[in-house]
């Protein structure tokens, strides 16, 4: 795959495509790292601190998308032969979905201001722990596709994308079933599992990306 990496790349406008595609992975990475302080911050009862984290996380997903436009243009522009191109612009925007839904995140969090009981803390944490592990392992996966490209290690770093997403989902139904058990009003119950469901979607978006990134993979065989 390294040989067939270097010829799709080794061109000046792949290779400009390939390092803008690298800074958007580092920006989207930024984007979820910023959402968990801005979390943190709300849950702690931070709102001031939130608002401006939040408003950061917005002005990070807008460059995000630019560096997307960016891509795109170039692939508008005849990067790549056309069998790629579809693949690599479908991976970009699922890494772009991923900084999406940080922001969504952070606005919903903001804008309509869920209340979160203090018993609940400690399971959305978990989530944005591993939210940051699942993000780690896919950051690993694409870095390594688009540096010297060991199957071994992205297939292990998707793997452990997979594994971490699942433990997300888990901890997502459990703590639905704490919600809907406890006697929070109906209107509450609802509330909280939206923004439950906005905050799961980080993760969700991942390995969606991860998954479109063995599609390049793939490709690379034909």
């Amino acid at each position: 795959m390294a040989r067939a990496m270097k010829f799709i790349f080794g061109h000046s406008r792949e290779g400009e495509v390939r390092e803008l595609l690298l800074q958007h992975l580092d920006k989207v990475g930024e984007c979820v790292a910023r959402a968990r302080t801005v979390m943190d911050d709300y849950l702690a009862g931070r709102i001031e601190e939130a608002k401006a984290g939040a408003i950061e996380v917005d002005h990070l997903e807008t460059d995000a998308d630019q560096m997307r436009r960016s891509v795109v243009d170039l692939l508008y522009r005849g990067a790549f032969l056309p069998i790629f191109r579809s693949d690599i612009h479908e991976f970009v925007e699922r890494m772009d979905m991923i900084a999406d839904a940080a922001e969504v995140t952070c606005d919903f969090l903001l804008g309509q201001r869920p209340e979160i009981p203090a018993e609940y803390a400690e399971q959305i944490q978990q989530i944005q722990e591993q939210t940051l592990v699942a993000y780690g392992a896919l950051h690993d996966a694409v870095t390594n596709f688009f540096s010297t490209p060991d199957q071994r290690v992205i297939r292990d770093s998707l793997t452990k994308l997979g594994i971490t997403e699942s433990l997300i989902d888990d901890i997502e139904w459990k703590m639905t079933r704490q919600i809907f058990t406890s006697e929070l009003p109906l209107a509450g119950k609802a509330h909280l599992k939206q923004f439950l469901e906005k905050l799961t979607e980080m993760s969700d978006e991942m390995e969606d990306a991860g998954d479109r990134l063995e599609a390049l993979i793939i490709g690379l065989k034909i």
